[in-house]
């Protein structure tokens, strides 16, 4: 296919712009208020500074360091220094003081762009460098300044000549690094710009940092050589972005896949806080929109959601994406809410574009054509088709700057570059990417995993808001960053069995080689690029870290820390925490839930201990108003200069440990024959051992499968023992209407909320006190792979303070029949076996606590065989 014509350096672009004369070239969205800079201004600019530069004895293919924020300042200079030939070399301008060391070097430079922030950071690593700063500072000068100064004739420049410096890894040692011609990028532009996707008459926004080629390339370039007007926000986070969106009315938005999935999560996280009935008729329209473009190519979302698209960019219609995979999963949602989606794949060292998706020839999925002039192929594909993708054109760069060993790794033989992307191109040419080469893991039996792939499908659960796979001795495990506000929506306070039993439930749909052998909670963010991909050479230092419960805890106190313990009641509550935990170190600043893996029931165990030792009590509602350890110090000091312990905790509504009579009774009675002909006829229910159910108060013990083991243990229980057992039920699925409140009454439940194990053991010793039986389901959550879980220590502490045996019992066959993840019961045998009662006092030997007594009966149940 041929080249498109158009500019072929940077200079012709540069010159070109004065011919669409006034209209803004740049928009740059600050404090609510957008200030433009019009094309010819800017073309102007950028010449003039060139023609200084050339001046001042600055020639083409010299290197020249550029270190800023974005801004229209950064923008022109970058002109300039592409207009006189000039090599630039532009830093991350979040770039560390170690980074800086390596890069100023290697880059060869003698002069510098900056901002004035970072003037004193490149002066202390290289005194030598020369320093114009794009803002303004005392002491140096602006580039304005030397824009101002005598021009010198530009010198000729060539479209093989090098054009910008780019660093690809490296940032101890010496760095991999690589030129880009002024024909590698400008071919990208040309191709682009003809596709006809924007035109002069759209404004495009760049939430992008511009020192990565993808945004330089397709945010700024292209669109300068269409006339399209290109929208900065003031920084890029989600509220400056809608600020610009919706200030400077785009039309486009060129970003990454994580920006676009953050968006979405954010709409559906409104959504979410509707009242049902809108809750309901969003989801109905969303479907039927979703419906209409998958299947039929009918766009109708931008007029079914009309409200959404007015309060987020009222005239944006187009997204753009590069610089990492799209997944479908994000892209439909976006094309059904109204908007449409373009992804495009390529690497820097391909001046950023390879392929794209083009205006009305899209193929979700994929990644579209190649663009004109490369060549692709599939290097050793598999049965599928899948290989790695190779490419030869004139957007590809010439290898890697004194680096044979790298060079030799990246190109063939024959000269094709390796991209280090597998995938495969369909019949009619559209290019597929699944994984890439070095991220791809080989287990044992030559099976191959992508990362991405199973992170896409763990990260899927609620529980979990980030998670990065990697291989450790051979076995899969992950690095998961809980998502606490989901959970805590959830009714749950124990985050790190909200976390287990997510991803336990999602190994579930999952083929045994591609299951997680083990995981790491972490609170800290994954470490990614600026453009969203998750820098996975740090990945094995921080899992062993959070393994080893090394996150917050090295951090050093804070003077405000220090004296916070000078005050004595704070003192002693720091000196029974860190009792609490020996061989942590534990840190005013950690999270008691994710660093110490406290619980609700852990927070009983700690006030409880407070109570007898320090004489200080709080209440169950504190927990909610703890994220760290400095907030239990802070609670530990108001409690004691208030002089008198705060109330305990509510005392239960005994009204729902009242025997069932008149019309509650009768529905016991009814629900419990009619639950015994339909345990029987659906699951064919065995049961053994009920002769050891003893006379008397007794806690059984259960494992908890499937939501149908009430029932199942309800069928399988002697009729005289049924009449006497009491039940919990959580407050929040059961006692909501008054239909769930009658029939709990007449089953015997009494309301729970895990969220307050004070209440829920108070109701379950005053149910023993007055004689009655008690089933208990220690595990709390249902098993997500049908295997007995922890028990948590709430049983243990209810043998401990009141006495009571505990049998044993355990349950086989229903979670095959009901799953956690099933809506209905299927027909399956189900077994139920009880075990001899567990008295007390040998439950509690060699003076066990809690978690150790609720361990011994786990062990009770696990050896049962129904």
């Amino acid at each position: 296919m041929r080249t498109p014509e158009g500019p072929s350096t940077l200079r012709d672009l540069v010159e070109g712009l004065a011919r669409h004369g006034s209209r803004p070239a740049l928009v740059q969205v600050r404090d609510g208020k957008a200030e433009a800079l019009g094309y010819e201004t800017i073309g102007a600019r950028a010449l003039a500074l060139a023609g200084a530069l050339a001046a001042r004895g600055v020639r083409p293919g010299d290197p020249v360091l550029m270190f800023g924020p974005n801004g229209p300042d950064w923008v022109t200079v970058r002109l300039a220094l592409g207009a006189l030939g000039a090599i630039a070399a532009a830093l991350d301008d979040l770039a560390t003081d170690e980074e800086l060391k390596v890069l100023v070097p290697d880059s060869g430079a003698r002069l510098a762009f900056c901002a004035a922030a970072h003037a004193p950071r490149l002066a202390a690593v290289d005194p030598g460098l020369a320093l114009v700063t794009l803002d303004a500072a005392e002491g140096l000068p602006r580039w304005t300044d030397w824009a101002e100064g005598e021009k010198a004739e530009l010198p000729p420049i060539r479209p093989e000549d090098p054009m910008m410096l780019v660093t690809t890894s490296g940032t101890t040692g010496r760095p991999k690094s690589f030129l880009l011609t002024h024909a590698n990028v400008l071919h990208n532009v040309r191709a682009l710009a003809c596709q006809g996707i924007v035109t002069q008459h759209d404004r495009a926004l760049l939430p992008l940092p511009l020192h990565h080629v993808y945004p330089l390339t397709v945010g700024i370039l292209t669109p300068f050589a269409l006339g399209t007007t290109v929208v900065l926000p003031e920084s890029v986070t989600g509220p400056h972005i809608v600020a610009a969106l919706k200030e400077a009315r785009c039309t486009v938005m060129v970003a990454v896949p994580r920006l676009y999935a953050a968006l979405l999560n954010g709409l559906l996280a409104r959504v979410a806080q509707l009242p049902w009935a809108k809750r309901q008729v969003f989801r109905a329209l969303f479907g039927l929109s979703l419906v209409l473009r998958r299947r039929f190519g009918v766009r109708v979302g931008r007029r079914l959601f009309g409200a959404i698209h007015r309060s987020l960019a009222p005239d944006l219609w187009l997204m753009a994406s590069g610089g990492a995979a799209f997944e479908p999963e994000v892209i439909w949602p976006l094309e059904a809410l109204g908007w449409q989606v373009l992804s495009g794949w390529g690497l820097a060292e391909t001046a950023s574009i390879l392929t794209n998706n083009h205006k009305g020839k899209a193929r979700i999925g994929s990644e579209g054509w190649p663009l004109p002039g490369v060549e692709l192929r599939v290097a050793g594909p598999d049965g599928q088709g899948v290989g790695e993708l190779e490419c030869r054109g004139p957007s590809v760069f010439a290898g890697y700057r004194d680096n044979p060993e790298a060079n030799a790794a990246a190109f063939t033989p024959d000269g094709w570059f390796r991209t280090g992307d597998l995938g495969f191109i369909d019949a009619d040419g559209y290019v597929h990417i699944v994984g890439r080469v070095k991220e791809m893991i080989v287990l044992g039996g030559g099976k191959n995993v992508f990362p991405e792939e199973l992170e896409k499908h763990y990260g899927a659960e609620p529980a979990i808001r980030e998670i990065a796979v990697l291989e450790r001795q051979g076995a899969l495990v992950a690095l998961v960053v809980p998502d606490e506000a989901a959970i805590a929506a959830s009714g749950s306070s124990r985050i790190e069995d909200a976390v287990r039993v997510a991803l336990a439930t999602a190994a579930q749909r999952l083929p045994p080689y591609q299951r997680l052998a083990g995981y790491a909670i972490t609170r800290e963010t994954l470490p990614r690029t600026r453009l969203g991909k998750i820098q996975r050479f740090r990945l094995p230092a921080l899992y062993e870290a959070a393994k080893a419960g090394r996150g917050a805890t090295a951090a050093a106190m804070t003077e405000a820390e220090r004296a916070l313990l000078a005050d004595p009641a704070a003192r002693a509550m720091w000196e029974l925490l860190t009792a609490r935990f020996p061989g942590r170190l534990v840190s005013p600043a950690q999270s008691p839930q994710l660093d110490l893996g406290v619980d609700s029931l852990g927070w009983l165990e700690i006030t409880l201990e407070a109570e007898s030792r320090l004489g200080l009590r709080f209440g169950e509602d504190d927990w909610a108003t703890i994220g760290t350890v400095r907030d239990i110090l802070e609670l530990a000091a108001r409690r004691a200069a208030e002089g008198a312990p705060s109330r305990p905790p509510e005392p239960p509504d005994l009204a729902w440990l009242a025997p069932p009579s008149g019309a509650h009774a009768v529905a016991g009675r009814l629900l419990a024959a009619l639950n015994r002909l339909l345990c029987a006829a659906l699951f064919r229910l065995r049961a053994s051992g009920r002769e050891h159910l003893p006379d008397g108060p007794v806690i059984v013990a259960v494992n908890h499968l499937s939501d149908i083991d009430p029932a199942i243990i309800a069928a399988a229980l002697p009729r005289p023992a049924l009449a006497r057992i009491r039940w919990s039920g959580e407050r929040s699925r059961l006692f909501v209407s008054r239909i769930g409140r009658f029939l709990a009454r007449a089953a015997r439940i009494f309301p729970v909320d895990e969220r307050q194990p004070a209440t829920t053991l108070a109701y379950a010793r005053e149910a023993l006190r007055r004689g009655e039986c008690l089933v208990w389901f220690p595990e709390s959550w249902r098993s997500p792979d049908g295997t007995i879980q922890r028990f948590l220590p709430g049983v243990g502490e209810l043998v401990r303070t009141t006495g009571a045996p505990v049998v044993p019992a355990r349950i086989a066959g229903t979670f095959e029949a009901m799953p956690r993840t099933a809506r209905l019961p299927r027909p399956h045998p189900v077994r139920v076996a009880f075990g001899p009662p567990i008295p007390a006092e040998r439950l509690a030997e060699g003076g066990a606590g809690a978690a150790e007594i609720a361990e011994r009966i786990r062990q009770a149940v696990a050896a049962l065989e129904p």
